[in-house]
């Protein structure tokens, strides 16, 4: 196939239409009610990127493995593998509820009290990952434990690469636009980064889908990019001493 495989165009297109529309929506969500954050992910944030993630399974995931669909056949495969092992709602919902309990502990032991917003804060959170580990269970059917490790490694660093990094770039995006943009742009280049790993992981893992170098920077290369941007900086200096010890 070569370096640069042939690219759907229109399954690519239609995919990330709908990543982005959900990104919008988001950002403007969020944009509504936050200000510009500086060290940390605000409530609003992580509700939107919970609500962005269920509304992509239903309008993307389950649209395109439904009856007809663009990958039915996949979707069918998928479960057909998944069920020698175990239901799919009961591996969600054994992680749901674990992802559940281990928040419990650093917000008990956090000085945030312990109200309804923390709580709800707290599902938010346990949604997120839980539909972020969805896709990786495609490779538990093939027991490679170093398939497994290395998706949850990767996208582990995802996560903490943009939610670590949005705070820097609205921030940055602050110096130039109103506060409103600021937020509003980096919540929605965040959401797209989330949404397209998901998709990506999905489209890799579950319907083994490869994709090339033109469809990883469009899904994951440049809003990833786009959100750490702020730190290159600091990861040239880091090279610099790297090289010269000092």
């Amino acid at each position: 196939m070569g370096l640069f495989p042939s690219i759907n165009a229109g399954e690519m297109i239609r995919g990330q239409a709908i990543n982005l529309a959900i990104g919008v929506v988001v950002g403007i969500f969020v944009g509504l009610f936050e200000d510009v954050p500086i060290d940390m992910v605000p409530d609003m944030l992580i509700f939107g990127l919970a609500l962005g993630l269920l509304a992509q399974e239903v309008f993307l995931v389950q649209m395109s493995g439904r009856p007809g669909g663009t990958y039915a056949k996949e979707m069918e495969e998928f479960t057909a593998s998944m069920l020698g092992i175990a239901s799919k709602r009961f591996w969600l919902g054994g992680i749901l509820v674990s992802f559940l309990v281990i928040g419990m502990v650093p917000l008990v032991l956090s000085p945030r009290d312990l109200d309804a917003a923390a709580v709800f804060r707290l599902i938010c959170v346990s949604v997120i990952l839980t539909l972020g580990i969805d896709p990786i269970l495609g490779t538990l059917p093939k027991g490679d434990a170093t398939a497994t490790v290395g998706s949850l490694v990767i996208y582990a660093v995802v996560i903490h690469s943009g939610l670590s990094g949005y705070p820097d770039l609205a921030v940055q995006l602050n110096g130039h636009v109103g506060s409103f943009s600021a937020v509003t742009c980096s919540s929605i280049v965040l959401t797209y980064l989330l949404l397209s790993t998901r998709w990506t992981y999905i489209r890799n893992l579950c319907y083994r889908m490869a994709d090339g170098w033109v469809e990883f920077g469009l899904y994951i290369g440049i809003p990833l990019f786009i959100i750490l941007q702020p730190e290159i900086p600091d990861f040239i200096d880091l090279v610099f001493r790297i090289y010269i010890g000092a």
